[in-house]
């Protein structure tokens, strides 16, 4: 068949179902065209088609989950890798995909529960869970076993710039600023383009409890970095922005960005805490945060 061209893909699938509808393996092959046309729904139609006359099919309930994944719909998600555990108990990758659901919907006890077992079925997977647990670990406030699974993540993969990343914003959130820095430090120096690290950096060097940690130059530098690759488009790093000018002493500019902050905040409560932080800024007043 034509995979090099999705469109002749489909429209020999499509004559091979004319001519026997009930072949399950055609609608599949046909889901996975579309699937990587990037139209899901048809792609979603075809593996449904498919499971209706193969209800043992696995590869169906992963694709479809897949293909629910990139629409966003994280209980369809659930409930296809629900099926694919059911039929195969022993499939690893149906318990990342149905954790990382998990991990969206906030349930982190149960994405916990779903990385731990495919640890356990298959050891190849450990570096993904691992630093998939850890983030479900600090959401939960369990900031030691995050930390602990970042660890290993990085010990298993020592390049991954997001797991120093994720880590120092681990650190930051339990109080230990100096290895937070060295974190984001890290992360940057693996991948100069990385914008979280430079803002997450840039924000502790803002706001930080520890006034011996603050460096508003340092922090308007780094602000800056994360705001020219992301073509000072996006409202959490302005807000950043502007606590790192407020900390420098420079509140002109803090009220400026803080303001643009605002008006870019993509919901209501992003905006109102964007909002909350101008008044200190134009009575000239850094923000800075408690101690954890």
């Amino acid at each position: 068949m034509h995979w090099h061209d999705y469109d002749l893909a489909i429209t020999e699938f499509s004559e091979a179902i004319r001519l026997k509808p009930d072949y399950a393996d055609a609608y599949f092959d046909r889901g996975v065209a579309y699937h990587r046309k990037g139209d899901y729904d048809k792609a979603i139609a075809d593996y449904s088609e498919a499971i209706r006359l193969k209800p043992d099919s696995v590869n169906a309930y992963i694709a479809r989950g897949h293909a629910y994944d990139h629409k966003g719909d994280d209980d369809r998600v659930i409930a296809d890798f629900n099926e694919v555990i059911r039929l195969d108990p022993n499939e690893a990758t149906a318990y990342i995909d149905r954790g990382n659901a998990y991990n969206r919907k906030r349930d982190y006890d149960r994405a916990i529960a779903d990385y731990s077992e495919a640890i356990r079925l298959n050891l190849d997977y450990a570096y993904t869970c691992k630093a998939s647990r850890a983030y479900a670990y600090s959401q939960k406030g369990d900031y030691d076993r995050a930390i602990a699974d970042y660890n290993e993540a990085i010990r298993l993969k020592p390049d991954d710039a997001m797991a120093y990343c994720n880590r120092g914003i681990v650190y930051n959130r339990n109080g230990d600023y100096e290895k937070a820095i060295a974190d984001f430090n890290e992360a940057i120096r693996l991948k100069t383009d990385y914008v979280e690290a430079y803002n997450s950096l840039a924000w502790l060097l803002a706001v930080c409890p520890d006034a011996n940690v603050r460096n508003g130059m340092k922090a308007v530098e780094c602000a800056k970095k994360a705001c020219e690759l992301s073509e000072w488009k996006d409202a959490k790093i302005l807000d950043t922005l502007a606590a790192a000018y407020a900390e420098a002493g420079d509140f002109d500019n803090a009220v400026k960005w803080q303001n643009k902050s605002v008006e870019s905040s993509p919901s209501n409560d992003a905006s109102e805490e964007a909002r909350r932080r101008l008044s200190p800024y134009e009575q000239k007043k850094p923000y800075h945060e408690e101690r954890p």
